[in-house]
């Protein structure tokens, strides 16, 4: 049991007592709806000095929007198969690689076409060498016919010229039928080799383009072809556009009116600026041409880049920075120091929020300064 003297002495006195019950009142009342309140004593004066204040002031107030854009040729060389069935048996490029028309790019395999080719120009050539000379060859034989006609026959008789005209029309139909067999032999000959050297056209794939090799099919070598398959992609760096696909803000974009675009990675590394490129023909992909920006050798195909543009803004308004500004339940306030130091919620109006600041339209004066954290 406790005596009035021990209670008297004890440092739980009354009026410790009463200044515990109004620090407990002011911590439940701080856990109550922020919009019932007016103004909400957080610090005294010591610690509100801990924090910057920052003034409203006039500032352009700007939203802006970065979209993602991607680099794309306008020249490009789809390479594929021409036939199908066949083995790859060389592939002459690998990506990087710089290509001209009529590089060789990819071989398959011709199955003895090329030795099979070059016995039928030979056939075909002593043919035509072998029909050239029937003429001559007619017309030997006939001056012999004539000659032995002529020269030993002591008297010609009827059946001597009957003979003789015979003789003739003999060889006239023979060397007929020697020059119809070498020319339907050559003719058939031809059409073989017509062939054969298209089928040996289509195992050899050449570049149509000055460019440079993109992609390769993996494990192209030693496969079998695919007729139409696209195994291979040569682009030229020397012209192209970004497209993008952002149809929802293509409404931001006017004809002739440049855009700044910034490339962050690879050597087209930079800040340029880009124009809408035929936008009487956008739909669901945006187009853009460069029209200023770093001297470079080419932007590589795909590499990305980022288009800067400005969807609002508010010139010379009063404003503060987008940090200094707080919300509860969409009501935004600011913190202010009052006369006693003390920092307490003030309640505010604002307009726009941009990227780094925010319009004040009412609650605050320019010069005012508000606290931030």
């Amino acid at each position: 049991m406790i005596d009035r003297n021990t209670r008297k002495n004890s440092p739980f006195s009354l009026q410790r007592l009463i200044s515990v019950c109004m620090i407990l009142l002011l911590l439940l009342a701080g856990c109550g709806n922020a919009e019932e309140e007016k103004v909400v004593v957080v610090d005294n004066s010591e610690t509100g000095a801990l924090y910057g204040l920052i003034p409203v002031t006039r500032e352009d107030v700007i939203l802006t929007k970065m979209l993602n854009t991607t680099w794309v040729q306008d020249k490009e060389q789809e390479v594929s198969f021409p036939v199908g069935g066949k083995r790859v048996s060389k592939v002459h490029v690998r990506p990087g690689d710089s290509v001209k028309p009529g590089d060789l790019l990819i071989e398959l395999s011709s199955d003895g076409l090329e030795s099979e080719i070059d016995r039928l120009n030979y056939q075909i050539r002593k043919n035509e060498l072998e029909l050239s000379y029937l003429d001559a060859a007619e017309g030997f034989e006939r001056e012999d016919t004539y000659n032995n006609f002529v020269y030993n026959t002591p008297e010609i008789e009827e059946e001597d010229v009957k003979q003789y005209e015979k003789n003739e029309a003999s060889i006239a139909d023979n060397y007929r039928y020697k020059r119809e067999d070498l020319s339907d032999e050559i003719e058939f000959d031809r059409k073989k080799l017509a062939h054969l050297q298209s089928e040996l056209s289509g195992s050899r794939i050449y570049s149509t383009m000055t460019g440079t090799v993109y992609t390769v099919t993996s494990d192209l070598e030693g496969s079998t072809s695919r007729k139409d398959m696209v195994v291979m992609t040569i682009v030229d760096n020397s012209t192209g556009h970004f497209e993008m696909s952002e149809p929802e803000y293509a409404s931001c974009f006017r004809e002739g009116v440049s855009v700044p675009l910034k490339i962050i990675y690879g050597s087209a590394s930079g800040e340029y600026e880009v124009v809408p490129l035929q936008m009487d023909k956008w739909d669901d992909i945006q187009q853009f041409e460069i029209f200023s920006g770093p001297d470079n050798e080419g932007i590589d195909v795909g590499t990305s880049a980022t288009i800067y543009i400005t969807l609002d803004r508010r010139d010379q308004v009063l404003s503060l920075p987008v940090g200094a500004v707080y919300s509860a339940d969409g009501k935004p306030y600011v913190y202010v120091l009052d006369d006693s130091g003390f920092r307490q919620l003030k309640w505010i109006e604002t307009g726009l929020v941009g990227n780094d600041r925010i319009e004040i339209t009412g609650g605050l004066e320019e010069g005012d300064q508000v606290v931030k954290q």
